[in-house]
């Protein structure tokens, strides 16, 4: 039977759907509040990994500054509920318009470039919006952090209801993003772009346009994030979440989407519990990981359950 036959691809989803199915499920045997809120938490940096990886595992840009596209989201989304009074359920594509914006006038310049040169105009792109929001103090109250925004309307604010809400979120932008990337002509597009941008272009592909998709979905995640956490500060933009983000990606799994997706549940929800012990412990952790699969296992969590399979 052909590996790429209905029949398969079918089986080969049922371990995912069984997956998620225990996520949703877990709220109703995890008690503890602090748990909960780190396995929220971590379904955002789901969301995070699977965009970067969409970026870079797919369209095969490498960007240094995809923090700075969670930032413009969740500052978008908390700036125009709090001073335009516009609702947080129209906030969260607010803010994946905003990022698209930000995107736009990030990579009309930065998107022609290549490899590293790339990497460094959007690392720079993103240190200059953090110093901008970190100067705005009339606006953004700087390094105090925005507080003024509410939180998600007609929703109870218990652990649970803010749990089951982003896990909507986090399983919608994430089966989107699996299914442009791995089921889509868009993927073949963005596949294309990734071998030679240049020929992609020439046969007619809007290569920008390809480029842009993933920092939208960036700041689609900064947007809930801005409302469940409802504080949003110039960390949310530093240069050390693009680092985890790409440690995330690649530890799950480069190309896959859902790889970096469990990778980024798994490995946030241990450094959340890492940092009880102190806040030094997560970090080496991140990094010992990641040099073990850099070394041993270069395709990630998805390699190791592709030579299972």
């Amino acid at each position: 039977m052909r590996a790429d036959s209905p029949i398969v691809r079918r089986a080969k989803a049922v371990p995912l759907l069984v997956c998620t199915l225990l996520v949703a499920m877990l709220p109703a045997v995890v008690t503890n509040n602090f748990v909960l809120h780190a396995l929220t938490m971590s379904m955002i940096f789901a969301i995070l990994a699977a965009s970067w990886d969409l970026l870079f595992g797919f369209a095969g840009q490498v960007s240094f500054g995809h923090a700075a596209f969670f930032g413009m989201g969740a500052y978008a989304s908390a700036l125009l509920s709090y001073y335009a009074g516009l609702s947080p359920w129209l906030g969260v594509f607010a803010g994946g318009a905003a990022a698209s914006l930000f995107g736009f006038l990030v990579g009309f310049p930065s998107l022609r470039l290549r490899g590293v040169y790339l990497a460094l105009a959007t690392l720079a792109c993103s240190e200059m919006l953090r110093i901008v929001v970190t100067n705005w103090v009339t606006v953004t109250r700087g390094t105090l952090g925005f507080n003024l925004h509410p939180g998600f309307p007609n929703i109870p604010h218990t652990p649970t209801a803010h749990y089951y809400t982003i896990f909507v979120g986090a399983a919608l932008s994430t089966s989107i993003m699996y299914v442009i990337a791995a089921r889509s002509r868009l993927g073949l597009v963005l596949r294309a772009v990734a071998a030679d941008d240049i020929r992609a272009q020439a046969l007619g592909i809007n290569v920008f346009r390809m480029k842009l998709l993933a920092f939208s979905i960036s700041g689609f995640a900064g947007a809930l994030y801005a409302h469940f956490i409802q504080l949003v500060t110039p960390n949310e933009i530093a240069s050390s979440l693009t680092i985890l983000i790409i440690a995330m990606a690649t530890i799950g799994g480069v190309g896959t989407i859902i790889g970096p997706a469990v990778a980024a549940i798994i490995i946030h929800f241990v450094t959340e519990m890492l940092q009880i012990a102190g806040t030094v412990y997560d970090q080496i952790a991140i990094g010992a990981v990641l040099m073990l699969f850099v070394l041993f296992l270069p395709q990630g969590i998805a390699g190791i359950v592709r030579k299972k399979g």
